[in-house]
């Protein structure tokens, strides 16, 4: 135990030997601190002077804002000053200006009233000169006549203006009695524009190319119409267009369209034709077949007759011909029995009847048929028409009109087909009958003449 006592001294001094060489090795990192705490405090130094230096210039610029402050407390009590200054100013202008109106009211006195006229007089001129055909000619008058229009009560229209409307009116009736060619650019059926000249007849109609014009307000522009008039009406426009004389009759639509578009809208010849259907068709053949027939038989009849004429002048008569039959069997006759005579001529009057009455009978048919399909097909119309009208219902006056007209188309043309087959039957069967008794007065002189012989 003494022995542990006296080595205590001497670990001691290890201890401390020990820790000694360490503080001998560490003490470079001591004097790195020492350098650290000097580097904080000069940092911190410097903080200070730049918090100071904050501080004295946030003080500067607090002094210099409440200097600002004042002054724009100054500043907006001076412009509440003259806000209030200026109210009173525009109450006073406004009083003043109100009087002055009520001034201006009572001096311009009639000038008020002959002012909205001409604003009026104005609008109404714009609206007429946009459907006007002269409105090709005279494009910047719209503008003019609209901006007039739209004039304030106030903003009076100024002496040339008022001259230029009294022209622009007066130019227009004068334009109205002018047949005038002139050159543009209108609108071809394909929407392409093509320059074309124009005649322009008044205020009425334009043709080009003899085909009439219609007018797009829209775009200010002409285009062709869609569908032309038929017959007299588009050969007079295109007569009218390349003639060089003074004077030419020519039709013209004083609705500006209105009638033309009627016009056109008119079902045509074989659009008519085509709205009677299959039964319609059918009558046409059978027109065509009795017209046919009555021609070939015309024919025979006409060749006939002049036959006889000629031999009856001539006294010649042609063995192959009926006269020639009957001329021979009478001269070959040496008998005393007139009956065999009659009965030989009779045998060759009957075979005579057959070919002057061919095709009768079937052209007097056909007259009696067609009028009866053509009712047929009426029937046939109406009942689709009462069936669109039991479908759709009768809101639509066009609908039951085109049907009712579409149906009696079949009965027109019938009718058309049956008096013209009359006429060719009666006419044939006239020629005929005359041919038959000139056939029979012979016949029958033969046989008198042999019986006076006897």
């Amino acid at each position: 135990m003494n022995k542990k006592l006296y080595l205590l001294p001497f670990l001691i001094f290890c201890v401390s030997a020990q820790d000694n060489t360490e503080q001998q090795v560490i003490a470079p990192v001591i004097t790195d601190l020492d350098l650290l705490v000097e580097s904080v405090k000069n940092t911190a130094s410097i903080r200070a002077k730049e918090d100071k230096a904050r501080l004295t210039k946030f003080l500067s610029d607090k002094n210099k804002q409440q200097s600002l402050l004042v002054e724009m407390r100054a500043n907006l009590k001076a412009q509440e000053v003259r806000s209030v200054k200026l109210t009173n100013q525009y109450e006073s202008n406004d009083k003043e200006l109100s009087e002055l109106e009520e001034q201006l009211t009572l001096k311009l006195g009639s000038f008020g009233e002959l002012f909205g006229i001409v604003r009026q007089t104005a609008g109404e001129s714009k609206g007429q000169f946009m459907l006007s055909l002269t409105n090709i000619e005279f494009p910047d008058r719209v503008e003019f006549l609209g901006d007039l229009a739209e004039r304030k009560s106030l903003d009076l229209p100024t002496t040339d203006e008022l001259e230029r409307l009294w022209y622009e009116i007066l130019n227009e009736l004068n334009q109205s009695g002018k047949v005038k060619s002139y050159n543009t650019d209108i609108l071809s059926k394909s929407g392409e524009l093509v320059n074309k000249d124009i005649l322009r007849i008044g205020v009425f109609n334009s043709i080009s190319d003899g085909n009439y014009l219609n007018l797009v307000s829209e775009q200010n522009s002409l285009e062709f119409l869609a569908k032309q008039p038929d017959g007299s009406i588009k050969r007079a426009a295109k007569k009218l267009q390349n003639s060089k004389v003074s004077y030419r009759e020519v039709y013209i639509d004083p609705t500006r369209g209105s009638l033309l578009s009627l016009l056109i809208d008119r079902a045509g010849f074989f659009e008519r034709i085509n709205q009677g259907g299959l039964v319609g068709y059918v009558i046409l053949i059978i027109l065509g077949l009795g017209i046919f027939m009555g021609a070939i038989q015309f024919q025979f009849l006409f060749k006939e007759s002049k036959l006889i004429e000629s031999e009856l002048q001539t006294g010649k008569f042609s063995n192959d011909s009926i006269l020639g039959k009957l001329n021979n069997i009478y001269a070959a006759y040496k008998g005393d029995n007139p009956e065999e005579l009659e009965a030989r001529l009779e045998d060759v009057l009957a075979k005579a009847s057959p070919p002057l009455e061919k095709n009768l009978s079937i052209i007097k048919l056909l007259a009696a048929v067609a009028p009866l399909l053509g009712l047929l097909g009426t029937v046939i119309g109406m009942i689709e028409t009462f069936q669109a009208i039991t479908l759709f219902g009768t809101g639509d006056p066009k609908l039951m009109a085109g049907g009712i007209s579409s149906a009696l188309v079949t009965t027109m043309l019938g009718l058309i087909a049956a008096v013209p087959l009359l006429f060719i039957h009666n006419l044939l069967d006239s020629r005929s009958r005359a041919i038959s008794q000139i056939y029979e007065e012979q016949a029958i002189g033969f046989v008198a003449t042999s019986s006076i012989n006897k």
